[in-house]
């Protein structure tokens, strides 16, 4: 058998093994939706009923962009209201997305690094459970994930590798906003490539705008329709003002980044008609605290930072779970950093996506939720650190019993969530950030 055909059956059998124990947990699992996921689905029948991307109220809406609602509309389409169906074309989704983190870490790294990543990623907790939810992350993830490794692998991108990958990001910023600069992003990636091809600055230019082009033909008919729906100019959504204000709020009785029901702000929102306005009212209100409340937006701000990198996620794995498998990796991604930097890697094309997610701490919410996109690439990375701790060391057998009896110390913080949940949360409140 050609390498060809054993790299093909490996990204198979890692296919296969995600898809199974992803179908597994959603046998098992319970069949309702809530929070998000309820807005998400009302937003998608009223799409496919009415034929109107509008609220509960039958007014025009802009608070989530479109593309989910949309996915979700031509999957009722065709199967009717079963979020069966959802589910289980997002966990087919969900096992695709693992197979390209195996094959980007394979481009990157090695082999065995990208077995790691694909047999961790297929384990991975929080893509697992996320898949059954109706949420954008299982759906943005894949995106991202398949625009990054279309940039890797391309060796001499024409336009049409440029138009493509152009749409992959209109598409996805459709999806989630903040993918708005992922263009800047691709080309990041890909300048490097036509240099080396000696390409010359005017095709370089050219290839740059069809890209740019092919983002704007998505993105401008929603900008338009948004326009004439709230009479002012809104890109993609009419949410950034809110989440701005919000990672200005104080915790109060357990919760964060909200403002009680029944304060002024919590009125303001509710009575706030023009969504566009609403959201402008709420940016003026987060840039007056910045202004007057300097440090105490500082304070607001490593609280961000800390809920973004966070080892609980409250609305995924549920506020009393800690995330062992995160917990595990996350030293390994700084190590295997450390490998790929000494052995000039190129790493760069990963690193500029996770410090494009995390740079959204600097003003917006930091759920761990919304940190989901990358968590693939910490995986990748740590996994890279695994091979590196492992093969660079002395013994081997005693660098696998390091890296396996860490992985148990792990498992136990997982285990007593509770007690690790709470001495998480003590040492928080003993150095003021909560």
């Amino acid at each position: 058998m050609g390498n060809k055909y054993k790299g093909l059956l490996i990204v198979l059998l890692i296919f296969a093994a995600a898809f199974s124990i992803r179908v597994l947990y959603l046998a098992g699992s319970p069949t309702g939706i809530e929070t998000d996921e309820i807005e998400h689905d009302n937003l998608a029948m009223r799409l496919l009923e009415e034929r109107a991307y509008v609220d509960s109220d039958g007014a025009a809406t802009s608070y989530r962009p479109p593309f989910y609602a949309g996915f979700l509309a031509f999957i009722y389409a065709i199967f009717g209201h079963s979020y069966f169906a959802v589910r289980v074309i997002q966990v087919i989704i969900s096992s695709i997305t693992v197979c390209i983190l195996y094959l980007t870490a394979e481009k990157i790294f090695n082999k065995p690094t990208a077995i790691i990543t694909g047999i961790f990623s297929s384990l991975y907790m929080t893509f697992i459970i996320c898949s059954k939810m109706l949420y954008t992350e299982t759906l943005f993830t894949f995106l991202l994930v398949s625009i990054i490794y279309l940039a890797i692998i391309a060796k001499k991108p024409g336009v049409k590798w440029f138009c493509l990958l152009g749409i992959l990001c209109g598409i996805a910023t459709l999806t989630r906003s903040a993918a708005v600069f992922l263009p800047f992003i691709v080309l990041f990636i890909l300048l490097p490539k036509m240099r080396k091809n000696k390409l010359p600055w005017t095709k370089i230019a050219a290839f740059s705008l069809a890209l740019a082009l092919c983002f704007l033909i998505l993105i401008v008919p929603w900008t338009v329709r948004n326009y004439r729906a709230h009479g002012k100019f809104v890109l993609v959504s009419t949410n950034g003002g809110i989440n701005m204000y919000q990672g200005l709020c104080k915790p109060a009785d357990g919760m964060i980044f909200t403002f009680p029901p029944g304060s002024p702000m919590s009125i303001n929102y509710d009575t706030m008609s023009n969504e566009a306005e609403r959201n402008n009212f709420f940016m003026h209100e987060a840039i007056k605290i910045y202004r007057t409340q300097p440090l105490f937006a500082l304070k607001m701000f490593a609280i961000r930072f800390l809920f973004f990198w966070n080892i609980i996620d409250w609305e995924i794995l549920g506020g009393n779970v800690i995330n062992f498998q995160y917990i595990f990796m996350l030293p390994f991604a700084f190590l295997g950093t450390f490998f790929a930097f000494k052995e000039n890697k190129e790493i760069w094309n990963i690193l500029i996506v996770i410090l494009y997610f995390m740079s959204f701490t600097l003003l917006f919410p930091g759920f761990s939720r919304y940190r989901m996109p990358i968590d693939g690439y910490i995986i990748l990375l740590g996994s890279y650190g695994i091979y590196g701790f492992v093969n660079k060391g002395g013994q081997k057998i005693y660098s696998l019993l390091y890296v396996s009896g860490y992985f148990i110390f792990t498992y136990f913080l997982f285990k007593y969530s509770a007690i690790t949940k709470s001495f998480v949360k003590g040492f928080a409140e003993r150095i003021g950030l909560w």
